[in-house]
């Protein structure tokens, strides 16, 4: 009975604690890493932490994101004496010690700042420069060499040697030293091509072994109180009582694979690196070969070093591949592919078979068991051929050890013991429903199976198979379970399914599955119960815990993004018996231990770098068995298993160290020593703080934070990144506070740096004092400053007064031209009017003398009035040009017969032509235009006496126009032409305007012109030579239409000059150009009525009806302006033409907006009123007969 009841006690035990195969899975690093060769005779870890490697091309330095690697630089001293590195020490203080291929010692001190060498030129007491082994204690360094015995360095720098010698048997061995080793008692080990020795109280003994003396002795190494020795006979130890005993296994490891290296595991074991690869040692059994690195390829070659760390993490060379890497929870994960004897394909089939055992289904149409315990895979013994066509979704194994297993073309039941099978297809007897895959396969509280195609119909068997209910996809119906995502049979019997409708439970009643309404509607992608009263759900928000209380379910918790899970769809959900949840996805494997009070839950990603051979999990390739053990699936065919009951590596405290401190100092890149303090120049920026986490299970996954007091408002999250760049600080005293935490969460201490950022010399205290000095100074010069300050702003305010006055003067000016220029236009056309009647009457010869005088004074008179009003307007800055399309080519035309006949007059020639490619319309203000050309040529026939004048247009380069205008005149030099342009200035002053008359301004107003069309006027001249004037206008271009608005007002004259005459209405206060314009008028035949002011005008129009009515703009009580409107809103007519002396350039706008057809300014001559009758006439003879009213 009590056999019985410990029997039950071990069963219970075992069923308890989950084991997984032991299958070592590395992490590879190699030349794409940084490392500089895949040949590694030394490892070894610093007292930061570091990893050193000495390879054959040089030593080599890692951190965990990258290698830095010391090499042979001819030009430097201080560098190694070659880059084939074949030994490497540590001392207890940090000191860097190797040794390269006959190339003596090194030794870099801990600031790391180069190499001092120990060769034997320098030092003649070393017997070889061919170091093979080096270890310290204390201040004492020991190195053995390859034919020159064993050396200690001690710390004053004086070299012992010890060699060999024939006539004393018990002394070393042989002078080709191979390994070195220092117990626990003190006591150096050496190791020799011809035995073992041991230096004691400075003195050399020979150590004979179990099997001999004469041995090679590969290996020494020291594990507690006890040494192992690697020899060429096996391997050997030594206890702490001086006893030597061999293991059972020793002969395994005799040469050719004798053990080089080897580490213990921190749990008992030993690691063994020998010429026939690496080794694991299992108690008193044969050690196994660790046959498998990361990538599936075996270590099998010679193996010169291992190094296990403290944490239980171990580096291993992989020749000729690089440095291999093992975590030191390597045993909670073995995982499965082709190479463990899967037979391939992808299994989302999953079953457990019983302790240590489960059933997999792949797509390939393999049934296999795996040993769990072992790791042993065996295929279903029946059926292989029959299987093989089918693709397997889904396997189940009920409590009888039947195997139910889901296809694509129906189910199968076999009994793995005899082979008997069923099979159910999609018709006939008990037929599967839809014509999918069976997905899911679970196995009900009474012996029943559920089973779920994939297009989301369920269906129930009992345990013979038979059908019992079957609930097709069917959502109009309401009974239908569209996309189902999961089923699972709750503690309490009934079935549960989960999908796009949110959870659903069986109801027997009803016989259908009920929505369960407090969990929502939202898609559950896995689910799984902890017990009756507690489910677990996983939607894309995140993980929820649900309680069963009071016939109602209540959410306990939610997970989401918020604690770190992220939000992606999952593959499977189970909860493990510490009652931690289990997530699978396509980013890997979460755990997540909820704190159900309501604290933050601890998460933790399991993915490659944990062990997983693939990250991206199967849907439905999860699986918790009844022992703890969780079983994965993933994409690339492979299966792993993770113990749950492991527990997780024992808190550390990785170290966080200052890697690199550096700042841009001009152009140069200054690197600054690492210490508690740093102190920056004030021109200095760009500070790059460079931290390391020397933690090497998963360095991705480290996670850096700073906080730099007095610049910082609080911690600044660096990610996976130890670097942080200051661009600039100001000056001051500031602390940096940098804070690491490792993948599992583990924190390393802070580190504190202390940064003083100097001030510029002006903010030092000597620049201070300095500032104090010279502050006296300038007080004193202060005064005389302020004195003369006085006197500037009294000028400056004199030079004000001046620049208003003058300003007033120039405004007051401008007032006094636009005033004036409106007052003579009045006179004016009384005196050129009654002129032009006068000339009209019989005259003789001396009349009509006086007449033409009058006439051209008048004339004159006018053009000087407009000249000063043009230049009002340009200082004023209210000069406006139009910009029209007009034909340039007709214009010139005009010009030259204008100016043609004047030129005959005076007996000169006159040239004309344009040259090819001066654009014919362009776009500009044709008025202006005419202006310039009719000055510039009225200035060369004035000046000009015998010869010819010319006018020609050329094309300018890349766009524009060139105007030319040329004499034969008599020239003028270059101190008249500095001064031509200016206003009120002739060639030659006072002697031109007394011969030949003008005001100065002509040329002053054209260049004024010019300027405002995007162009200027130059000259060219010399005395005696003629001169030429060009108008250069590059804003003069030419336009893509060909058509321009026509008739010209010279055809609209001519084409109505002959109309009969008119009823005019002459609305003009002055009673003089009231007679001036209605005799102009009616001396070309025209009825005129003359109305004083606008009543008058109204009560004429009353009674009478008018062809064309002339409306002077200032006229007493209603203006033109107002008088027009009256006019047009009585709905007459009539066409109406302003006449007015107002020379602003808003004047024709604003008549033209009153109802005005035409503008004219006064004076007005008898050519410009018939002129405007006959566009008049022109417009209406275009006017349909239904309009012209």
């Amino acid at each position: 009975m009590r056999a019985g009841w410990l029997l039950l006690l071990w069963w219970v035990c075992a069923s308890v604690q989950a084991t997984v195969p032991e299958i070592p899975r590395f992490r590879l690093l190699g030349a794409g890493d940084g490392l500089p060769s895949a040949t590694i005779p030394a490892l070894a870890r610093d007292r930061s932490g570091y990893l050193w490697v000495a390879t054959w091309d040089g030593l080599a330095r890692y951190d965990g994101v990258g290698f830095k690697v010391w090499r042979h630089d001819p030009a430097d001293a201080a560098s190694l004496p070659g880059n084939v590195v074949q030994a490497l020490h540590i001392d207890a203080a940090d000191r860097i010690w190797v040794a390269t291929e006959n190339g003596g010692l090194s030794v870099m001190g801990a600031n790391r700042a180069g190499f001092r060498h120990y060769r034997q030129a320098d030092h003649p007491q070393m017997g070889s420069d061919d170091v093979f082994a080096i270890t310290s204690r204390g201040d004492d360094v020991w190195f053995g060499t390859f034919g020159g015995g064993l050396h200690r360095l001690a710390g004053d720098g004086r070299i012992t040697r010890f060699a060999s010698d024939a006539a004393d048997p018990q002394g070393l061995p042989s002078d080709n030293v191979l390994s070195l080793a220092f117990d626990a008692k003190g006591v150096l080990w050496a190791g020799t091509m011809s035995g073992l020795a041991k230096v004691e109280g400075g003195r050399v003994q020979r150590v004979a072994l179990p099997a001999g003396e004469d041995l090679i002795i590969y290996s020494v190494t020291a594990d507690a109180d006890t040494l192992w020795v690697g020899a060429s006979d096996g391997v050997h130890r030594r206890l702490a009582d001086g006893r030597w005993v061999s293991p059972p296994w020793s002969p395994m490891f005799a040469r050719p694979n004798a053990v080089i290296a080897m580490a213990s595991d921190g749990q008992g074991e030993y690691w063994l690196a020998s010429q026939g690869g690496l080794w694991r040692t299992e108690g008193d059994r044969a050690p196994a070969p660790v046959n498998y690195d990361a990538q599936g390829v075996g270590i099998g070659r010679v193996l010169q070093t291992v190094l296990a760390l403290p944490d239980g993490g171990l580096w291993v060379p992989v020749p000729t591949r690089g440095l291999a890497y093992l975590r030191s929870d390597w045993r909670r994960i073995a995982a499965f592919s082709t190479a463990q004897g899967l037979g391939g394909g992808l299994y989302r089939g999953l079953s457990q078979a019983g302790p240590g055992g489960l059933w997999m289904a792949s797509s390939t149409g393999k049934v296999e068991r795996l040993d769990t315990r072992n790791g042993h895979v065996a295929p279903l013994a029946h059926h292989a051929a029959a299987l093989a066509e089918l693709r397997l979704t889904s396997v189940l194994q009920d409590r009888r050890g039947l195997l139910w297993i889901g296809h694509r073309n129906g189910l199968m039941r076999v009994d793995p013991a005899t082979g008997a099978r069923t099979e159910w297809a999609h018709e006939g007897d008990d037929a599967v429903p839809d014509s999918t895959s069976i997905d899911w396969l679970v196995e009900g509280a009474d012996g029943s199976v559920w089973l779920v195609t994939q297009m989301g119909s369920v269906q129930q068997r009992d345990a013979d198979g038979h059908v019992l209910r079957t609930i097709l996809k069917d959502p109009d119906a309401g009974t239908g379970l569209p996309d189902i995502e999961g089923i699972a049979v709750a503690p309490d019997g009934r079935a549960w399914v989960g999908g796009a409708q949110g959870m659903l439970q069986w109801d027997p009643t009803s016989e259908r599955f009920s929505a369960v309404a407090e969990m929502g509607t939202d898609r559950v992608y896995a689910f799984a119960f902890e017990h009756a009263d507690r489910l677990w759900l996983h939607r894309m928000s995140g993980v929820e815990a649900w309680r069963h209380e009071g016939g109602k379910w209540i959410r306990e918790r939610r997970i989401g993004a918020a604690e770190g899970l992220p939000a992606v769809e999952s593959t499977g959900l189970a909860v493990d018996p510490q009652r931690r949840v289990w997530l699978g996805t396509r980013r890997g494997l979460f755990r997540i231990d909820a704190n159900l009070r309501g604290s933050r839950a601890l998460l933790r990603n399991f993915g490659v770098r944990e062990g997983l051979l693939s990250q991206e999990l199967n849907d439905r390739g999860l699986l918790m068995t009844t022992e703890g053990l969780l079983v994965t699936t993933a994409a690339d065919g492979s299966v792993a298993l993770l113990d749950t009951h492991l527990p997780d590596p024992r808190p550390v405290t990785p170290n966080l160290v200052l890697d690199s401190l550096q700042v841009s100092r001009g152009d140069s890149v200054i690197h600054l020593p690492a210490g508690e303090g740093i102190e920056l120049r004030p021109e200095d920026h760009e500070l790059l703080v460079g931290t390391r986490l020397l933690s090497y299970e998963n360095p991705l996954g480290n996670r850096y934070r700073s906080l730099l007091e007095g610049f910082d408002n609080g911690w600044v999250d660096q990610g996976a990144s130890g670097e942080r760049v200051f661009s600039a600080l100001t000056p001051g005293r500031y602390r940096l506070r940098i804070q690491a935490f490792d993948a599992a969460g583990n924190a390393a201490r802070e580190q504190v740096l202390a940064v003083h950022v100097l001030p510029p010399w002006w903010r030092s205290a000597w620049g201070l004092a300095l500032f104090a000095v010279l502050g006296v100074l300038l007080l004193l010069a202060l005064g005389a400053a302020y004195r003369r300050r006085v006197r500037r702003r009294s000028a400056w305010q004199l030079a004000e007064h001046k620049r208003e006055i003058a300003e007033q003067a120039s405004l007051a000016k401008t007032r006094f031209l636009a005033t004036l220029g409106h007052e003579i236009r009045t006179p004016m056309t009384g005196v050129l009017g009654m002129t032009e009647l006068l000339q009209a009457t019989p005259l003789d010869t001396r009349q009509k003398g006086y007449t033409d005088a009058i006439q051209r004074a008048g004339m004159h008179l006018l053009r000087l009035v407009n000249d000063a009003l043009d230049l009002a307007k340009i200082e004023a800055g209210k000069l406006e040009l139009q910009q029209v399309e007009f034909d340039l080519h007709a214009l010139l035309s005009d010009v030259v017969a204008l100016m043609g006949p004047v030129a005959g007059k005076r007996g000169l020639a006159f040239h004309d032509g344009v040259a090819a490619g001066v654009p014919r319309i362009v776009r500009g203000d044709p008025l202006r235009l005419r202006q310039i050309l009719l000055n510039l040529l009225g200035n060369a026939i004035k000046f000009t006496e015998a010869g010819h004048v010319s006018l020609r247009a050329l094309p300018m380069a890349g766009q524009g126009v060139r105007l030319e205008v040329g004499d034969t005149g008599p020239g003028i030099n270059a101190e008249q032409q500095e001064r031509l342009f200016r206003r009120f200035e002739q060639a030659e002053g006072a002697q031109t305007t007394a011969r030949y008359g003008g005001s100065g301004l002509g040329l002053a107003i054209c260049q004024e012109l010019a300027v405002a069309m995007g162009g200027r006027i130059a000259v060219d001249s010399a005395p005696g030579k003629g001169t030429r004037f060009f108008v250069d206008l590059p804003g003069l271009q030419a336009t893509g239409s060909g058509d321009i608005a026509a008739p010209t007002v010279g055809e609209a004259v001519h084409a109505h000059a002959e109309s009969g005459p008119l009823e005019i209405l002459l609305v003009e206060d002055d009673a003089t150009v009231a007679d001036v314009v209605a005799g102009l008028l009616r001396a070309r035949g025209h009825r005129v009525t003359h109305a004083p002011h606008g009543l008058a005008a109204l009560t004429e129009v009353a009674g009478a009806a008018f062809d064309v009515a002339f409306l002077d703009l200032d006229l007493p009580g209603l203006d033109g302006m107002a008088l027009a409107q009256q006019l047009r809103m009585r709905g007459i007519a009539t066409p109406l033409v302003a006449l007015t002396a107002r020379t602003d350039a808003e004047a024709e706008p604003a008549a033209r907006q009153a109802g005005f057809d035409e503008f004219i300014r006064k004076p007005v001559t008898g050519d410009m009123l018939a002129t405007v009758i006959a566009v008049l006439r022109g417009h209406a003879a275009h006017v349909e007969p239904g309009e012209a009213s």
